[in-house]
C-alpha cells in the first residue's frame, strides 16, 4: 500500500519578488524574477521523496510538461501558471487553472483510493474533491483536508462545512485560519487542525485538550515559497517513520526550516537531516499550551 495520495496543482511558478505592492492605477519595480516548476502537490511530492515517502499524486499537467511525476493525471493544452508575488514573508498569487476549473473534466477511478492510507486534498476544484471524499469516508480512510489559499476563493460556506465534517485532519496557515473559523465556527473544535505560522513554527489543536504551540528551527531564510508544503513533507516523513502526530510537529518544522534555506521550492537533503534538527528542536524546546480558539 502506498502512504500518501496527495491531490495538488503541478504549476509552472513565476516568481516574483518586489520591494513593495503596488495600489490600483500604480506600477512598481519588479526586484528579481525566475520561472521554475512548483504547486503544492509538486513541492511535497519532490520532498517526500526526497524522505523516501511512498507517494503519489493526482494533477492536471499540460503536454509540455516533460518531467516524471508519480501518479494520476488530467491531461490540458498546458501546464497550468501560477504567478507568485513577494515582498519579504507575505505572498499574493494568480494562477491559471486551466482545467481544474472544469469539474467534467476531472476523474480518478475511486477504486484507486483503496491503495492508499492517506489521501492528502490540498489545491484543486472543491466540488470534484468533495465527490471523492465522500467514497473516501465510505471506504473509512484517512482524510486530510488543506484547502490552503483556495479556501479564500474557491470555496462556500457548505462546500468546506462539509468536507471539514469528513476529513480526520485539517491544515492551514493564520490567515487561512480566520476563514475557516468563519466558514465552520464551533465545529472546528471538534477537528485536529495543524496551523502553519511561517518563522513562529506552528500550533496543534487536539480535540478535548486544546493548543499546544511548536517553535520553528530558525536559519537565514532565502525563499519562502514552498515551505509549507515542505512542512507537511516532513510530517508525513515522521508519521511513515512511526512517530504520532504531535511528535511528528517537530519533524514537519525542521523540514520546513530546510526549505526556506535553498530556492528550489522543495527539499532535496534525506531523513537524516530532518531527524537532526527534530531532535534539536524537541530538545532545545518543548511544546507549550496555548489558548488560540
Amino acid at each position: 500500500m502506498c502512504f500518501v495520495l496527495y491531490f495538488g496543482h503541478i504549476n509552472s511558478d513565476v516568481l516574483i519578488e518586489i520591494e513593495s505592492f503596488a495600489e490600483p492605477g500604480e506600477s512598481k519595480n519588479i526586484k528579481r524574477w525566475k520561472r521554475r516548476i512548483g504547486g503544492t502537490a509538486y513541492n511535497a511530492y519532490k520532498s517526500m521523496r526526497a524522505l523516501e515517502v511512498p507517494v503519489k499524486v493526482f494533477s492536471v499537467i499540460g503536454k509540455d510538461f516533460e518531467e516524471h511525476v508519480d501518479g494520476y493525471f488530467v491531461y490540458d493544452e498546458k501546464t497550468p501558471v501560477c504567478f507568485i508575488i513577494s515582498k519579504g514573508s507575505v505572498q499574493m498569487a494568480y494562477v491559471a487553472q486551466g482545467l481544474w476549473m472544469d469539474e467534467a473534466a476531472l476523474h480518478l477511478d475511486p477504486k484507486l483510493l483503496q491503495k492508499f492510507e492517506y489521501l492528502h486534498f490540498a489545491t484543486g476544484n472543491p466540488h470534484f474533491y468533495l465527490k471523492l471524499m465522500r467514497e473516501a469516508k465510505h471506504i473509512g480512510k484517512k482524510i486530510i483536508f488543506d484547502p490552503s489559499q483556495e479556501i479564500h476563493y474557491l470555496y462556500t460556506k457548505a462546500i468546506f462545512s462539509e468536507m471539514l465534517q469528513m476529513a480526520d485532519m485539517f491544515f492551514c496557515n493564520s490567515a487561512e485560519y480566520e476563514k475557516a473559523a468563519e466558514f465552520a465556527g464551533e465545529a472546528l473544535r471538534d477537528k485536529l487542525i495543524i496551523r502553519t505560522e511561517g518563522e513562529n513554527g506552528a500550533s496543534v489543536h487536539i480535540p478535548q485538550k486544546g493548543w499546544y504551540h511548536y517553535p520553528a528551527y530558525s536559519v537565514e531564510v532565502r525563499d519562502t515559497v514552498g515551505a509549507g508544503d515542505a512542512f507537511r513533507a516532513g510530517f508525513y516523513a515522521a508519521l511513515y517513520r512511526g512517530f504520532d502526530i504531535e511528535t511528528s510537529i517537530y519533524y514537519a518544522n525542521a523540514a520546513a526550516s530546510v526549505s526556506v534555506e535553498n530556492d528550489t521550492g522543495y527539499i532535496t537533503v534525506g531523513w537524516k537531516e530532518i531527524e537532526r534538527r527534530a531532535k534539536i528542536l524537541q530538545n532545545l524546546s518543548e511544546r507549550r499550551r496555548i489558548t488560540l480558539l
